[in-house]
């Protein structure tokens, strides 16, 4: 598929973020006028999205609907920038990956099992020979299938070759300059795409995908070696809101201290998609060695506004690398399957991986099925269904496992008129909000 348009791309990697106190229309003239350049004229440029520039290029982006902008700024001009009270923070732009390895000699964020459907017990762990069940989603014609529901999946791209997926032209884009294609070369990005959206009937037989109809978006955001940086995944988000997602899925991050507050750039952005109906999906990570150190959930995960995914094995035990929170400042909301889960693989095949990353498109696939079975729901909505129908597990703690394993919505809870009346519908988005304490000078 495309890459993303040339004019989005700066000559050189931008080396700063600047978070804006609003989303205002008058936030690209502020920046400008701060380092003198204009927008950049022509119909090419993104609705969404104001491009500055001078005669040697493209020199900063600003995300209208985020209050976001990336840039490469002198000295005096991040003095000038922060003592604007327009201006929350202006921070360096740093690199994400996917999740902490698993395994010396791994790839990173990935634990390779047994080929194909071969389920095996792996370390004391078991393996979901079938994680649909677990979620409880059982297809049958009554069932919702994610049909009209847009879940972007932020990765490595896509196979998009593969059998299993449906990749819509135009719906696959890269934001990694070095490599121009979505096209996955490093295998984890399809193997969370197909958990999202794997066909109701595979190639393999056994179905994997837990929302065979949603319409899929994938934005290529790490490299073949697995990293990115945060102006890639801004521009990603941007252009898959723009694109209509209703469903953020995230796989990546970076690990975080115990003590340190959670991102700022990725709260900000998150809490203002959730004012605007989209749901940021993330994996806690995967630093953890249980039971001797359980590490703290990562970023942007960590975040109060992003719905953070740790993982449980097919007997609904915490995973052996499910960071938890263990400081007060990063909360797992639930988890999902992320042992030894099958799913898509480059070159037309099924693979099986654990980690985080895998828990966190089931998630994902789950909110799209809750937002066709319940229209109108999303956002911040979406988020207390997918908490308050979470199934708690008997002796997992709330600091590892959240409200408990994620579920499908119910066939009663699909019927027009239903009342929704699970019995731990108390919880809620609430439960987070004191991780907000993070933002700088505060927002609106």
């Amino acid at each position: 598929m495309d890459p993303a348009p040339t004019d989005t791309l700066m000559h050189e990697q931008p080396a700063h973020i600047i978070l804006f106190r609003r989303v205002a229309a008058d936030n690209a003239g502020l920046l400008a006028a701060v380092l003198d350049v204009s927008p950049l004229p022509g119909p090419s440029a993104r609705a969404t999205r104001t491009v500055l520039s001078t005669a040697n290029g493209v020199h900063a982006r600003v995300y209208r609907s985020l209050g976001v902008a990336v840039a490469t700024l002198t000295p005096g001009e991040i003095t000038r920038l922060r003592a604007l009270d327009e201006v929350v923070a202006v921070l360096p732009n740093e690199e994400r990956h996917l999740p902490g390895d698993l395994r010396e000699g791994m790839r990173p964020g990935i634990q390779i099992e047994p080929p194909e459907d071969q389920a095996e017990d792996t370390d004391g762990e078991a393996p979901a020979e079938d994680t649909l069940p677990q979620i409880g989603l059982y297809p049958g014609p009554d069932v919702p299938t994610g049909r009209g529901v847009k879940v972007a999946v932020l990765d490595t791209g896509v196979d998009l070759a593969h059998p299993d997926l449906t990749v819509l032209p135009g719906n696959a884009v890269s934001f990694v300059a070095s490599e121009p294609g979505a096209q996955d070369e490093h295998g984890h990005g399809t193997h969370c795409a197909g958990v999202v959206a794997g066909r109701a009937q595979p190639a393999g037989g056994r179905r994997y995908g837990v929302a065979p109809e949603v319409t899929l978006l994938v934005a290529k955001v790490l490299d073949r070696s697995g990293r990115g940086t945060d102006d890639q995944i801004i521009d990603a988000i941007d252009w898959a809101t723009d694109q209509g997602a209703e469903v953020l899925s995230m796989s990546l991050g970076s690990a975080r201290p115990a003590g340190s507050p959670p991102s700022v750039r990725y709260e900000v952005i998150a809490r203002r998609l959730l004012e605007q109906g989209v749901l940021l999906v993330a994996a806690a990570g995967n630093e953890s060695l249980r039971p001797e150190m359980v590490a703290p959930v990562g970023n942007p995960a960590a975040c109060a506004s992003v719905l953070a995914v740790g993982a449980v094995d097919g007997r609904d035990r915490i995973a052996r690398f499910s960071c938890g929170d263990v400081d007060g400042l990063g909360a797992v909301d639930v988890v999902a399957p992320g042992v030894g889960v099958l799913s898509a693989w480059p070159g037309g095949g099924t693979r099986r991986l654990s980690g985080t990353s895998m828990a966190t498109p089931h998630v994902a696939g789950l909110a799209a099925l809750h937002a066709q079975a319940n229209a109108g729901l999303s956002g911040r909505a979406l988020w207390d269904r997918l908490v308050a129908s979470a199934r708690p597990v008997p002796g997992l703690a709330p600091s590892d496992g959240g409200a408990g394993v994620a579920q499908a919505p119910q066939a009663e809870e699909a019927a027009p008129g239903n009342a929704w009346s699970r019995h731990n519908v108390g919880r809620s988005l609430s439960r987070r909000a004191p991780a907000v304490h993070c933002l700088p000078g505060g927002l609106p």
